[in-house]
This record gives structure tokens, C-alpha cells and sequence, in this order.
């Protein structure tokens, strides 16, 4: 009997290391979640200004027959802007559907492949926020005669 539940308490331990193991996330699926995580807060950051840079539109759109060819290309910038955030949104969304992102229901394969799309999708959500925040800045001092 004394044998059986020594043997009972060393097969629990044993099971419960291994389990507690099993369940850290894997150094992939620690850096897929980093990088999703940071797509995702760079797009935050900027979603807020789409507002303000329709805003900025159409100001530059009421004085369009009074602005120089300068202001037209900064006003075609704004659009710009606005048509690539659309689209980045559109394609990340396609790439990683709302709901099917968990890195813990992937094969290696499919984790090793979303982290090089996070990457690349890193840089372009940080090109379209130099984008969007260099064509608002533009448009500002346009605005305010500077």
C-alpha cells in the first residue's frame, strides 16, 4: 500500500511538471503575440487621426480654387493617406481574421509564416503613420499659412 501511494505521489508530480511545462507558450508564439501586438497598437495610434485628417481634407477642398499646385499635392497626400489605412486595414484583416489569430491553434508551420506577415505588416503600418502624420503636418501649416 505504501509502495502505491509513493508511486501515485511521483506519477502526479511527474504529470504536473510536464503539464505546467506544456503550458508556457513557446518562444514563437511569445514573438508572434509581441508583434501582433504592436501592429495593432501602431494602428491605434493613428486610427484616432483619420478625423482629423478628413477634417483637414475638406478644408483643403473649400479653398481648392484658391490653393497653388502645392496645396493640390498635399491634398492629394491626405487622400493618400486615407486610401492606404483603408486598405492596410482591409488586407491585415484578410491576413489575420478577427477571432482566428490564436498563435496556440497553429501548426509551427502556419506560426513561423504569421510571424514573418507580422513583421513585414510591422513595417507597413509604420510607413502609413509616417504617411498619414507627415501629409497632416503638410496640411496644417498649408492651412494656417506657414
Amino acid at each position: 500500500m505504501r509502495s502505491f501511494i509513493l508511486f501515485s505521489l511521483l506519477w502526479a508530480a511527474v504529470f504536473s511538471v510536464t503539464t505546467s511545462c506544456s503550458d508556457k507558450p513557446s518562444e514563437e508564439v511569445r514573438k508572434y503575440q509581441e508583434l501582433y501586438r504592436e501592429v495593432i497598437a501602431v494602428h491605434d495610434e493613428v486610427m484616432p487621426k483619420m478625423g482629423e485628417l478628413n477634417a483637414l481634407s475638406r478644408t483643403l477642398k473649400q479653398e481648392q480654387d484658391s490653393i497653388s499646385a502645392t496645396h493640390t499635392g498635399i491634398l492629394d497626400s491626405l487622400k493618400l493617406s486615407h486610401t492606404t489605412m483603408m486598405e492596410w486595414m482591409k488586407d491585415f484583416s484578410e491576413k489575420f481574421p478577427y477571432g482566428k489569430s490564436d498563435p496556440l491553434q497553429k501548426t509551427p508551420e502556419e506560426l513561423h509564416r504569421d510571424i514573418e506577415l507580422l513583421q513585414a505588416e510591422l513595417g507597413e503600418v509604420n510607413r502609413m503613420k509616417d504617411l498619414i502624420e507627415e501629409s497632416m503636418t503638410k496640411a496644417k501649416k498649408a492651412i494656417s499659412g506657414k
